[in-house]
C-alpha cells in the first residue's frame, strides 16, 4: 500500500460527500483501512484515484494541482486537528499566539507578537485617515496593504523581516488593534474591553483548503511576499458566502430576536448546514456551548434553543449550526455587531493563511495552473 489519505482527503479527491464514500466502500467499490492511531479510516490513493477516473469517463483534472499534501490541518470525522492537536482542546487553554506559532512552526509558544511599532506607527497614520464609518474588516485590508507597501519601500532590514509572518501579523495588529495581546487588542478595537477573544481565534485559526486558503496558497507559488499572500486571501474571503457569512448569520439571529424568525422550506438560513463537516462543525458546538453556559441569561441564549430546533425541523439533520452562527452568537451575546465576527474570522485566518504560504514557498513554484476551454 502506498500514499494513504484520511476520509475527508479521499472524498475531496473524489468530489463527494464522506457519506457517498463510505456507500463506495459498502457495495466493494473501495476498501477503507484501520488507521494506525486508531483515529477513523485510511484509504489508499492509487485505488481512489482509479475509482476517480471510472467517474470521469478516465479523464484527469486539467490543473496541475488536484490534491494539496499539508501537514497543517487535517477534518475527519468531524474533528478538527491543527498539527495533529485538537482544535477545540487548543481552545480551551491556548492563547491565539500560542495557536499560531504551533501552525507557522509546530511549537505552541506563547507570548505577543514581535511585530514592528514604527511600521505600526506609520500604517496607524493611514487608517486614522479613514472616514469614522469604514467597517473594520475593510481597514484589515488597508493595513495589510500598508504595512506591505511600506515594508517594501523602506527595504533592508524591515524588507527581510517581512519575511516573518509573526512580523507581519504582529505589525498589521499593531496599527489596527494595538494591545497587549491579539484578543485583547482586537476586544478594545470591538468596543468591548475585557471580553476574552482567544477561544473563537483559535478555533477560526485555519480549516483546510477553503477558497481563501486556496487563493494564498496560490499567491505564495508565485512567490508573492506575506503581506500580498494576505490580501489575495482577504479579497477571495471578502463577501456574503465566507467570511461574510458571519454577518448573514447576525442578521438570522437578530431578527430570531426580534421576533420576525423565518424559516422557510428550500431557502437554508445562514449560519447553517456545511459542505465538509457531514454531521457537526466542532467549532460551532464550542462557541455555541460557550454562550449557552457562560451568558445563559443573554437574550440571544434564551432564543437558541428554539432556532436550532426550528430550523433542524424544517431542513432536516444536515441544517446543522456551522462557525458562522457560533461566531454570530458569540457576537450577539456581547452586543456586538455583525462586523466584529468577520473581524475575528478574517484576523484568525490570517494564521493559517501564512502557514499555507509557508508550505507553499517549499513547494515547485507557478504548480497552480488551470486550462481553460474556449466557449464559442
Amino acid at each position: 500500500m502506498g500514499e494513504l489519505l484520511t476520509t475527508a482527503e479521499a472524498a475531496h479527491r473524489l468530489g463527494v460527500k464522506v457519506a457517498t464514500l463510505y456507500a463506495y466502500v459498502s457495495r466493494g467499490q473501495l476498501l477503507s483501512h484501520p488507521a494506525t492511531d486508531g483515529r477513523g479510516s485510511r484509504f489508499d490513493a492509487a485505488e481512489v484515484d482509479a475509482l476517480a477516473g471510472r467517474g470521469r469517463s478516465g479523464r484527469r483534472p486539467v490543473g496541475a494541482v488536484e490534491t494539496v499534501r499539508s501537514a497543517l490541518t487535517s477534518i475527519d470525522g468531524d474533528r478538527l486537528r491543527y498539527r495533529g492537536h485538537d482544535a477545540v482542546e487548543l481552545s480551551r487553554g491556548h492563547s491565539f499566539e500560542a495557536v499560531a506559532r504551533l501552525l507557522w512552526s509546530g511549537t505552541a509558544t506563547p507570548g505577543p507578537f514581535a511585530g514592528d511599532a514604527e511600521l505600526s506607527r506609520q500604517a496607524r497614520v493611514v487608517l486614522d485617515a479613514l472616514p469614522a464609518g469604514c467597517r473594520l474588516p475593510d481597514r484589515l485590508r488597508v493595513a495589510v496593504s500598508v504595512v506591505g507597501a511600506l515594508g517594501g519601500a523602506l527595504g533592508g532590514a524591515l524588507g527581510g523581516a517581512l519575511s516573518s509572518p509573526e512580523v507581519v501579523l504582529g505589525s498589521v495588529l499593531g496599527a489596527l488593534a494595538p494591545g497587549p495581546s491579539v484578543g485583547e487588542g482586537l476586544a478594545a478595537a470591538a468596543g468591548a474591553p475585557g471580553v476574552r477573544l482567544d477561544a473563537p481565534l483559535v478555533l477560526l485559526a485555519d480549516h483546510g483548503l477553503a477558497v481563501s486558503t486556496v487563493a494564498a496558497r496560490v499567491a505564495a507559488s508565485a512567490r508573492a511576499p506575506l503581506t500580498s499572500v494576505l490580501s489575495a486571501a482577504l479579497g477571495a474571503a471578502d463577501g456574503p458566502l465566507h467570511a461574510g457569512a458571519v454577518s448573514g448569520a447576525h442578521r438570522f439571529l437578530a431578527d430570531a430576536l426580534g421576533g420576525s424568525l423565518v424559516v422557510e422550506p428550500g431557502v437554508r438560513p445562514p449560519g447553517f448546514g456545511h459542505v465538509v463537516h457531514a454531521t457537526s462543525d466542532p467549532r460551532a458546538e464550542e462557541l455555541l456551548a460557550t454562550v449557552l453556559t457562560a451568558w445563559p441569561t443573554a437574550p440571544v441564549a434564551e432564543v437558541l434553543p428554539a432556532v436550532l430546533e426550528r430550523v433542524v425541523r424544517v431542513h432536516g439533520a444536515g441544517a446543522f449550526p456551522n462557525v458562522d452562527l457560533g461566531l454570530a452568537a458569540f457576537t450577539h451575546a456581547h452586543g456586538l455587531p455583525g462586523e466584529v465576527g468577520e473581524l475575528l474570522f478574517e484576523v484568525a485566518r490570517c494564521a493559517g493563511w501564512m502557514a499555507h504560504a509557508l508550505e507553499e514557498y517549499a513547494a515547485p513554484a507557478l504548480r497552480f495552473r488551470v486550462r481553460g476551454l474556449h466557449r464559442e
